[in-house]
């Protein structure tokens, strides 16, 4: 049974536990073994949500590129830039979370991640996960009505930057958290 955090969204975590193979059963049942594959899971549903982040923001990002495109083709110099800092703002955030450290369970780690600190930090990428696919619907939109004429160059760059800045501020809270919760003892 795969449960969902929020709107058609299901949590990966139930998906990661749906789909373990024998040896990571007969992990479970080992004593010393069974919090380190616990551990293991939450960390390969955290690294498949962050997955689904970068690609949402990368095909925003090549949607970002069409319109530009589209802009420089009707000759609308003027407003290139917005859209050019939006593409790289993208670009810089989506590489960020796709490669951020995750961290390592290891049977004897140097520093302890509990499981509740590992559902702390995917509750987190969740989060992204809604940022995200926001992002990429209204440039998807705005590719569309940029396309019909319907929506200017100026009003697609005023409705993606707050997105993004939001999407930048959701990160560094994140980034505060990990620095606030990793050090235990």
């Amino acid at each position: 049974m795969v449960s969902y955090m929020s709107g058609n969204n299901p949590d990966l975590r139930d998906k990661v536990v749906e789909n373990r193979g024998f040896f990571k059963k007969l992990q479970l049942a080992i004593p010393g073994l069974r919090e380190y594959r616990k551990l293991e899971d939450i960390r390969a549903a955290d690294e498949l949500l962050r997955k689904q982040v970068f690609d949402k923001l990368d095909n925003a990002k090549t949607k970002l590129e069409a319109i530009r495109k589209a802009m420089a083709d009707k000759g609308e110099f003027a407003t290139l830039t917005p859209i050019g800092s939006a593409i790289s703002q993208i670009q810089q955030v989506s590489g960020e979370v796709f490669h951020s450290q995750q961290g390592s369970a290891g049977i004897s780690p140097n520093i302890r991640i509990d499981e509740n600190t590992l559902n702390k930090l995917y509750e987190y990428d969740y989060n992204f996960v809604n940022s995200a696919e926001e992002i990429f619907s209204t440039v998807n939109d705005s590719l569309n009505n940029y396309m019909a004429g319907t929506i200017t160059s100026q009003a697609i760059a005023a409705k993606i930057g707050p997105l993004i800045e939001n999407l930048k501020h959701e990160w560094q809270q994140r980034l505060e958290s990990v620095e606030n919760i990793l050090v235990t003892k």
